[in-house]
């Protein structure tokens, strides 16, 4: 882009409980950030219900535009020459694990974008292999292992993600496949979740709200306290084990906002 955006103004930030019984935490100058950005929830999520008529062909459609849409995107370019010029070459990452993306089948427009754009950073980190004869010996050459999580996911969700690669595991199972080899990809997702995901193990890549947002959120109750000093050592301790990179600006929706790149320093710094 040619044209500087004029710097943004203080902002102030604004905790809002709404109807369904979401703390959210924003600001005065981005009032239109994913929903998915909160504190807390007071109510057990479900699975979504399906839309009716809609079919796997109908995703894999939808899949399709917000994907060719990405691609022309001026965000897309600024990815890749984030990952070019920025992200060092990496130790071995054995899986990803994608949490709280939401429903794919209900139409979250942040939920498609953050789809597609996982898939440029999945591709430039693993690029396909060139094609070869496969024998019974060889097997077939193997990308890491790919997880999805949200319980809001409903059958046709699972049944999409199953189609692109993605093992769909139930909650809480993921917690458990978290490792320092992993990629955790969680787009300002719940605050507690970020903190258990992270108190797992230090993954070695990470795509998910900015260790400072979480740092300086509004606390939502004297209760909270200790809660909230654990969770805090452990956004801590990740953002200094870790280099970070904002997100590049998305012209289209909002959800890069506060989102971070993280990868973990080598070990003799």
């Amino acid at each position: 882009m040619t044209r500087k955006k004029k710097p943004l103004p203080p902002s102030k930030r604004i905790q809002v409980t709404d109807s369904d019984g979401w703390t959210h935490i924003s600001r005065s100058h981005a009032k239109t950030i994913s929903n998915k950005h909160v504190c807390s929830s007071s109510k057990k999520l479900l699975p979504s219900s399906v839309p009716t008529g809609q079919t796997l062909l109908d995703l894999r459609n939808t899949h399709s535009h917000y994907r060719s849409q990405w691609l022309t995107s001026p965000c897309h370019r600024a990815l890749e020459d984030l990952l070019r010029n920025d992200l060092p070459p990496s130790p071995p990452i054995d899986r990803c694990i994608v949490l709280g993306l939401g429903s794919l089948s209900n139409g979250r427009r942040s939920s498609w974008w953050e789809l597609v754009f996982l898939e440029t950073l999945l591709q430039k980190l693993f690029p396909p292999s060139p094609p070869q004869r496969e024998t019974p010996e060889q097997g077939k050459p193997q990308g890491p292992a790919m997880y999805a999580q949200d319980p809001v996911f409903n059958d046709l969700d699972g049944a999409f993600l199953e189609h692109l690669g993605y093992t769909v595991v139930p909650d809480p199972r993921a917690f458990d496949l978290m490792t320092a080899s992993t990629m955790l990809f969680a787009p300002h997702l719940e605050v507690e979740v970020y903190a258990r995901s992270l108190g797992k193990a230090k993954p070695r890549l990470c795509v998910g709200t900015a260790m400072e947002e979480c740092l300086n959120r509004v606390n939502i109750g004297p209760n909270n306290n200790r809660k909230r000093e654990m969770e805090n050592e452990i956004f801590n301790a990740y953002r200094d084990a870790t280099v970070s990179r904002p997100l590049p600006g998305f012209d289209r929706d909002p959800w890069t906002l506060f989102t971070c790149l993280y990868w973990t320093k080598p070990v003799d710094e």
